[in-house]
């Protein structure tokens, strides 16, 4: 109970069940008495059912209502017991203790797990009661409200509030380990970010490294493949067609030498003729004969010239053929 009220507060509660006990023969037959001596007991159940039995006998008063709410928090039955501060809240406005409830609803939404709820009931308790012997508490369940939805640097904000307006407070070794856990936590994180940028950097430079070996070797081929791609297209096509060309003008030289060789073997066949007829006659020779022989001569001038010529001609084609 001293996390709840203050050991002031415990003081007085026990100081109070003291006197109950001392005077129980006394009010026995009054069920808020009995419902205290069940709660100084720890009997929850016991002081639940007392307390319920004095609300339903005197509904005005705040008294009862109170301790039920005190021992549904004791005994962990939050949910109705939120409830019940909530009807507290409403039904006794004017109370005493509603600074005290409000502070209970914001620690009881925390351990409920409705944080952003308590963070706003504690800073309204703040606001309205901000030198209540409470307010470090309340100060430190707002921290602990803000850790638990990871907002880590207002949470250490508050924590230290405890620690410097509070030196007192029960929650000061609590406030001082929490801010422990967040720098530890800080240093932390900043460490994994930092292996997480070099992790992710390593990896760029690796996969850049690979793209650029890969683009590199895909060039390489594509280069050999221009390149024997060039050589055949020009050098090899330009020789394939040089030799197409250079034979088909060897088979029209071939053509022409046949032709040459036929008219070279009537030459020499009308020679042969011509030498018999000069042999038979002797040498007397008319005029008649004396021309036609001239005009054979310049026939076979005519043909030796054109013989000649394409006879270089040939050899020419040959020549450059052979380079």
């Amino acid at each position: 109970m001293s996390g709840c009220y203050g050991e002031t507060k415990m003081k007085k509660l026990l100081l109070c069940s003291l006197l109950i006990s001392l005077s129980l023969p006394i009010f026995a037959a009054d069920p808020l008495v009995s419902g205290l001596d069940a709660y100084a007991r720890s009997d929850w159940s016991g002081a639940l059912l007392s307390f319920r039995k004095a609300a339903a006998e005197n509904p005005k008063s705040a008294e009862p209502a109170y301790w039920i709410i005190l021992t549904e928090i004791s005994s962990g039955d939050l949910t109705p017991a939120l409830e019940d501060m909530r009807d507290f809240l409403r039904v006794f406005p004017k109370d005493s203790r509603i600074p005290d409830v409000t502070y209970q609803l914001g620690r009881v939404q925390y351990l409920q797990g409705s944080y952003e709820d308590s963070i706003t009931t504690l800073y309204g308790f703040l606001t309205t009661w901000p030198r209540h012997e409470l307010a470090g508490a309340a100060y430190y369940w707002i921290g602990e409200s803000l850790y638990a939805v990871g907002r880590f640097t207002e949470a250490r904000s508050v924590f230290l509030v405890v620690l410097e307006r509070y030196p007192d407070t029960v929650k000061r070794e609590a406030a001082w380990y929490r801010v422990s856990l967040i720098d530890q936590g800080k240093k932390e994180d900043e460490l994994l970010r930092l292996l997480k940028t070099s992790h992710e950097e390593s990896l760029r430079v690796i996969e850049d490294y690979q793209r650029r070996e890969k683009t590199y070797e895909q060039a390489i081929t594509a280069y050999q493949k221009r390149v024997s791609d060039l050589m055949k297209d020009t050098r090899l096509g330009d020789l394939e067609k040089r030799v197409s060309v250079l034979s088909s003008q060897n088979t029209e030289l071939g053509l022409e030498v046949q032709e040459l060789e036929k008219k070279n073997a009537e030459l020499v066949e009308l020679l042969t003729l011509t030498g018999s007829s000069s042999a038979s006659a002797g040498s007397a020779l008319s005029a008649a004969d004396l021309d036609d022989e001239s005009r054979r001569q310049q026939i076979l001038e005519t043909l030796r010239k054109k013989a000649a010529a394409l006879q270089g001609k040939y050899n020419e084609s040959l020549k450059e053929a052979s380079q």
